[in-house]
């Protein structure tokens, strides 16, 4: 998704199609985030084994040195993917990763604040395809800044979600996640007000009439509404099924999102 994020950040950017910056951005993209996962499951070995004990690190199928040579490596050889486009997209990807090492280190063990870190991460990936084509055209509307801003909205709402699934493996590992800072209600309360103002700004492109109907009625209809009344269900019943449907649901409406700001 990263890597797509990428595209269509170039896509909503370019004049005329522009593919080579593009695809070397993605690449960077893709192994950026890729290392990310990695540190963060080498970082989160322990939390892993109450959370997710079907992780490969914690089941052993993978050794610690292996994943942390290839964090490494792929670190590296997005810098270089990176420098090959650009002296902006190379400050990005240097930018990101130095996002990604602080959230992984400290800034997740932070309520909110982590949540707000990955949530800023996906939306630069788009802004990083923009630049990658023109860096001054990538900050203009309509462009790669509507589908950054809902993808720090949609992230943000799912990170939330899946720190109230996780509050055992959190809780034992010292981190003071909103739901173990604020409660479980709380935090599901502002995850469906955020979603709610994200719904809300969907709307601003219909507005102005930058996207045309396939936008409207993927975002609208088959994203906005059968999500929020969703996270509604779960504010109210926070089972873990119902969280769990919530976590795949956003997931699946971020992929729905980007296919209506293609076909828009």
């Amino acid at each position: 998704m990263a890597a797509v994020g990428v595209w269509i950040g170039a896509y909503l950017t370019w004049w005329l199609p522009v593919y080579y910056a593009p695809l070397m951005a993605s690449l960077a993209a893709f192994c950026i985030c890729a290392a990310g996962n990695i540190i963060n499951d080498l970082l989160d070995v322990e939390i892993d084994r109450v959370n997710r004990p079907d992780r490969v690190l914690v089941r052993g199928g993978l050794s610690i040195g292996y994943a942390k040579g290839l964090a490494a490596g792929l670190n590296v050889v997005a810098l270089l993917l990176a420098v090959v486009v650009s002296v902006p997209v190379m400050l990005m990807a240097l930018a990101v990763i130095g996002l990604l090492a602080a959230y992984n280190v400290w800034l997740k063990k932070m309520p909110l604040v982590g949540n707000a870190a990955v949530a800023l991460l996906a939306g630069l990936t788009f802004l990083t395809g923009g630049v990658a084509v023109d860096a001054t055209m990538a900050f203009r509307l309509p462009g790669p800044l509507i589908p950054a801003i809902f993808a720090f909205f949609f992230h943000l709402v799912r990170e939330i979600i899946k720190d109230v699934q996780d509050t055992d493996g959190d809780q034992r590992a010292g981190i003071r996640s909103l739901p173990l800072v604020a409660g479980v209600t709380a935090s599901l309360t502002a995850a469906l007000i955020l979603f709610f103002v994200m719904a809300l700004l969907t709307f601003v492109p219909i507005a102005y009439g930058w996207f045309g109907p396939a936008y409207k009625i993927i975002t609208v209809y088959i994203v906005d509404l059968p999500v929020l009344c969703l996270l509604i269900i779960v504010w109210g019943y926070p089972s873990r099924a119902m969280l769990k449907a919530a976590s795949l649901a956003l997931k699946v409406g971020m992929m729905l999102g980007l296919l209506a700001l293609m076909l828009g």
